[in-house]
């Protein structure tokens, strides 16, 4: 008996080519057009979907999943971030951001770690691009930054491990600068721990816009995603996506989007010696560093093609999804004869 086809109600407009590869898979994508709340509920009611899928109108598309008893998946991207998205994502089964940064902001509205999830397929490179503004400091040519992006929160992001790889490595390179772009309770910590080294000057804690980071990425001669813990996974998909030279620790999600030595590198987490011998061979070797950067941008590219998108769709949705029933055969099952005294 061949599967049902299970019905997916996308609320917003979903992408022609991703709805077609998702049939190979056995989902058919509709798209629900409507700001009305009760619009919004008549359609659902009618479709039955196995899945909401909520691109636009998250918190009444939540709304609605939740009375219908629906599973909701909500997609965020950097122009949904706010507290109503976040109210959204506490209804949902589960919320799809295409980069860590945008997660990170999100969480930080309120939405919950445990279900709000990086799918990079979902990062949209070229519009990120297009729509990125400059962070001054790197205007300057002489300057060659290593950047670190995610909030100074707790020991566990691994920004000191980071400041020790960096001190080490900067006494021979005067031109060089760290910039950790976020804050948090541990940023005095690491002010104070560059200035007793000496290069309080050479070390930048200072909140960058998420607009700001595809430019700050790009204009990276590394950035390092040092995290100790595989619950806070960096900012790297958005550091391949434009191209930089990447360096992450091998814990979490960092090891399936860095491949070592093609896309970018990987070290040990809670290792500032090994940390600084890697970010030597970056910053010392440019050629090898745009030329793995060049790759990691290509294979960033690839993730974003339709079938790509769908596949990673497809996991997303049977995981949460129910299984539609099955429709009625019209099969005649007599009921059991009564035996006689």
């Amino acid at each position: 008996m061949r599967n049902p086809v299970r019905k997916i109600a996308f609320v917003g407009n979903p992408d022609r080519n991703v709805a077609e590869a998702l049939r190979e898979y056995g989902y058919r994508v509709e798209g629900v057009q409507t700001d009305s709340i009760v619009g919004l509920a008549r359609e659902l009611y009618r479709m039955k979907p196995s899945v909401v899928h909520a691109r636009q109108n998250h918190l009444k598309a939540g709304v609605v999943a939740k009375l219908l008893d629906i599973p909701l998946l909500i997609q965020a991207g950097r122009h949904d971030l706010g507290s109503l998205t976040a109210h959204a994502a506490r209804m949902a089964s589960r919320t799809l951001c295409g980069g860590a940064s945008v997660r990170e902001a999100l969480i930080g509205h309120g939405a919950p770690a445990a279900s709000t999830c990086v799918l990079r397929s979902l990062l949209d490179v070229h519009d990120d691009l297009r729509a990125a503004t400059i962070f001054p400091p790197m205007l300057d040519p002489a300057i060659h930054w290593v950047v670190a992006a995610s909030p100074c929160d707790g020991p566990d992001r691994g920004h000191q491990d980071l400041v020790l790889a960096f001190l080490s490595l900067a006494r021979a390179r005067p031109k060089l600068k760290l910039l950790i772009a976020g804050e948090g309770c541990e940023g005095r910590k690491l002010r104070a721990q560059a200035d007793q080294a000496g290069m309080l000057n050479r070390v930048v804690v200072h909140t960058v816009a998420l607009e700001q980071l595809p430019a700050v990425f790009a204009r990276a001669v590394a950035v390092v995603g040092p995290s100790r813990s595989g619950n806070s996974p960096d900012a790297v998909p958005e550091a391949l996506a434009v191209g930089a030279p990447v360096v992450a620790t091998a814990i979490g999600s960092h090891p399936t989007w860095v491949r070592e030595g093609r896309t970018g590198w990987l070290v040990p987490p809670r290792a500032p010696a090994a940390l600084a011998a890697r970010l030597a061979q970056i910053v010392d070797d440019p050629q090898t560093a745009r030329k793995v950067g060049a790759q990691a941008r290509l294979a960033a590219l690839e993730l974003v093609a339709p079938r790509a998108v769908a596949q990673e769709l497809a996991r997303c949705y049977a995981a949460i999804g129910r299984v539609p029933a099955l429709q009625h055969t019209g099969i005649y099952f007599p009921a059991p004869r009564l035996q006689r005294a």
